[in-house]
């Protein structure tokens, strides 16, 4: 990713050479072309529609939402193709915003939509918007959507070119069934199918994160959010209730079949992997996607307990780390013997289980889901790739939230079978260890098991450690089985991402450090206060947590030093602030304790991985089959020993599960260490930030529209304020006194201006909600009181009834 470049300005034909930089192009076209400023509206591309609204509009929410009530109603009613046709086809007619239309508002475009009721398809050609990469991502952090900010601030991959090779690629991603498929029968089915409550919706709609894409109805989660909020009015709840009755009847499998294809399909695009690869990207249908999570949110808890120990990677909390400890803990408990571990990875895995297993399955085990998935999986559905279709008849589809579960049920009964005393399994990368022999028969086994559901072990991608000796001939014998499968060391084993031996570590976080540093590079072109919240939310702790939570990273001192170098930089770059010793470990304070809560791996290494250890011992107890009481996680021990370094033996939380209570312990003690080594000023200022309310600013979304979006200058003079650090070079002021670096004498200036403007804000609001409510009201200018000069408290122009006290005088 490169920095922002110059774009030609496209309403300047006549003048080719004219650039300019696309951070100020919006500003040029406001001045240059005022007949077309109003046009560019700022919206969003759907996947083969066009532009269309991200958001709808307060004022047209409960005009849109009771439309779309109308359209559930009918479709629910008469179940006919043409309904459901209006039905899908509601985001293309009421949402799509085009810049042709005047000078009218978004709102007055989306409620003319709703009432004419006109179709309107775009062309094929999106309109291009002339925004740098950091403007979308500044645009997605307003919209709360971190996420996919993160994404597109650190995404490597690029869309592959549009052409029959990649179209041939995707096809040999979505391959056909390989036998004749044996579905159950329909009928099968004599127990009640799931049903749900409004309530039930509104959670749904609550878990799709912000600035989740819309499939081929163009229906966005956030679209379903808005209209169905009380901005939406009485059309809010009642559209909540017709959600609920239409994924009701969705669940008891009563789709008009000519609809199924389409309903139940998706959007697909391709990225060019690495390896001149494509990762195939599939976006399905809103109303599929959301009674999908319906269906997994009911079942969650039932099918963990089913799946566990063998299968973690569906519904159970903290089954990668306890995946991890439990391999870690197998490993280095046999070191010296002729102990093997593999990694298993399976071919192009959720594209290529039979579709007759996975009915037979959820059938077997959740037949409340049965009718659902029937219709989903039955019959094959569409995968649109611009203007090409893609069968997908094969596998679990791509991006439908059940995916995880249908294929991990596909192949549990294949797993469970095995009879290495190592065996888990988190979705399609699966471990298995023990004596050469036993894991030896279990891949012959796995392999021919594997092969009658659809799937393929992918010996290219699996992987081969030996705890100790190994003899010539068992090595052998696995090449012959796995052809091309890597045999690797104790420094380059790893597990789901995460380093198994200690001589692992040390590589683990030198990529954290250089990844943190690529990100900073980009942090730079992006505005303070939305690098800040970037940093503190996704790029620094976020992103280390899991290696943190899974590896003795507080062994690897230099390392962590290193690491948290490169934050305590980077955050100096963000702020344009520098810090010293004790402002940084202010910093890295959370912001309920005074902080920015920017952490230190230094501090939060050995708490997260005791936290891990903790939570997850039983679970690894159950993997290795062995008395939960006796297990013992690899290198909790020293964990332990470090803590009590720190903090007295009695000060162990009540639940060691949760890594905030172990946290919160060393915050206190580091925040009491900061207050005994001030005096003075920074006392007061330590116990100031530690109130709850003064940090309230750093948790507010970053967003102009809301207003709580500070300039570079604004936020760099609140942070330096809250940590004591330098705010500007000493000087006089106007009123004559000396200003130090502290910059607090601007607070107490007589010629400061700075208290002014706030108090006219609020001033500005109290009018504004009075003539909101028709209450005659203006700003009274300065100057009115005789006395001295200054504005009175209040002046109403007319009485109020009930009687209201302004300037002294009741007003009757």
């Amino acid at each position: 990713m490169s920095s922002p470049c110059k774009i030609r300005c496209p309403y300047c034909p006549g003048s080719p050479k004219l650039y300019v930089q696309s951070r100020g192009l919006s500003v040029h076209i406001s001045r240059a072309h005022r007949d077309v400023a109003h046009r560019r509206v700022d919206n969003s591309s759907v996947p083969g529609t066009g532009s269309g609204a991200r958001t709808v509009t307060h004022g047209a929410r409960n005009l849109a939402a009771g439309r779309l009530c109308y359209l559930i109603d009918e479709c629910l009613r008469s179940n006919g193709v043409d309904d459901w046709f209006n039905l899908l086809s509601f985001p293309f007619s009421a949402l799509r915003v085009p810049g042709d239309e005047g000078r009218k508002s978004l709102t007055s475009k989306v409620k003319n939509n709703v009432l004419n009721e006109i179709l309107n398809f775009p062309g094929t050609q999106s309109t291009h918007k002339p925004h740098s990469t950091y403007r979308t991502i500044e645009a997605k952090v307003y919209d709360g959507d971190l996420r996919g900010a993160v994404r597109l601030l650190l995404s490597d991959s690029s869309l592959a070119p549009a052409n029959d090779n990649t179209l041939r690629a995707l096809e040999d991603k979505h391959p056909s069934p390989s036998r004749p498929l044996n579905f159950p029968p329909e009928s099968s089915l004599t127990s009640p199918s799931l049903s749900v409550t409004p309530t039930d919706v509104a959670m749904a709609l609550g878990s799709f994160y912000n600035g989740s894409a819309a499939g081929l109805d163009g229906l966005r989660p956030q679209h379903l959010k808005e209209l169905t909020s009380p901005s939406a009015v009485d059309n809010g709840p009642r559209l909540l209730k017709l959600l609920s009755d239409l994924c009701n009847f969705l669940l008891r499998g009563m789709l008009n079949l000519e609809v199924a294809p389409y309903l139940y399909g998706a959007s697909l695009c391709a990225l060019s992997k690495k390896d001149d690869g494509i990762r195939p990207i599939a976006v399905g249908g809103m109303y599929r996607r959301l009674v999908a999570k319906l269906c997994c949110r009911s079942v969650r808890d039932i099918m963990s307990t089913h799946l566990q120990p063998r299968q973690v990677g569906f519904g159970t909390p903290l089954g990668c780390e306890a995946a991890i400890h439990a391999t870690r803990s197998f490993a280095m408990g046999h070191e010296g013997t002729d102990t093997v571990v593999v990694k298993i990875d399976i071919r192009n895995a959720f594209n290529s289980v039979e579709r007759d297993i996975i009915l037979s399955e959820i059938l077997e085990n959740v037949p409340s889901l049965y009718p659902f998935v029937y219709q989903c999986y039955s019959v094959p559905s569409n995968l649109f790739y611009g203007e090409n279709s893609i069968l997908s008849q094969v596998g679990a589809q791509q991006d439908d939230p059940l995916g995880p579960l249908l294929f991990c049920l596909a192949i549990q009964k294949i797993i469970s079978s095995l009879d290495s005393p190592l065996n888990v399994w988190y979705l399609d990368d699966g471990t298995i260890g023990g004596s050469p022999e036993v894991v030896l028969q279990d891949l012959k086994r796995l392999g021919v098991a594997l092969k009658a559901v659809g799937l393929e072990i992918n010996p290219n991608k699996c992987e081969l450690f030996n705890c100790g000796f190994i003899n010539a001939d068992v090595l052998e014998n696995l090449m012959v089985l796995l052809p091309g499968i890597k045999q690797l060391d104790r420094s380059s084993v790893s597990l789901l991402g995460a380093p198994i031996f200690p001589e692992g570590v040390s590589s683990a976080l030198q990529t954290k450090r250089l990844a943190l540093l690529a990100a900073r590079e980009h942090l730079s072109h992006l505005s303070a206060h939305v690098a800040l919240v970037l940093l503190r939310n996704c790029l620094g702790m976020p992103r280390m947590t899991y290696i943190l939570r899974t590896s003795p990273t507080w062994l690897f001192e230099r390392d962590v030093a290193l690491v948290d170098d490169v934050l305590r930089v980077t955050l100096e770059i963000v702020l344009n602030v520098s810090l010293t010793l004790p402002q940084w470990c202010q910093a890295a304070l959370p912001i309920r304790h005074g902080g920015l809560g920017v952490r230190r791996v230094q501090e939060v290494g050995f708490v997260a991985f005791l936290a891990s250890s903790y939570g997850s011992a039983d679970l690894v107890a159950r993997i290795l089959a062995q008395n939960g009481s006796g297990i013992r996680i690899p290198f909790q021990a020293e964990a332990l020993t470090w803590w009590s370094s720190l903090c007295p033996s009695d000060e162990h939380p009540d639940n060691p599960s949760l890594q905030r209570n172990w946290d919160d312990v060393l915050c206190k003690r580091r925040y009491s260490s900061l207050l005994e080594g001030a005096s003075g000023a920074d006392v007061a200022r330590l116990r100031a930030v530690a109130k709850s309310e003064s940090g309230a600013w750093l948790y507010a979304l970053p967003s102009p529209q809301l207003g709580t979006l500070l300039d570079n200058t604004s936020l760099r003079i609140a942070v330096a304020l809250r940590l004591g650090s330098k705010v500007c070079e000493p000087h006089r002021c106007v009123c004559g006194a000396m200003v130090r670096e502290d910059g607090h004498h601007g607070l107490s200036s007589q010629r400061c201006a700075g208290r002014f403007p706030r108090h006219h804000a609020i001033n500005d609001i109290v009018r504004r909600a009075m003539v909101s409510a028709n209450v005659p009201c203006v700003l009274e200018p300065p100057g009115l009181s005789r006395i001295d000069g200054k504005r009175p408290v209040g002046l109403t122009l007319v009485p109020w009834r009930k009687g209201v006290v302004f300037c002294g005088t009741q007003h009757a």
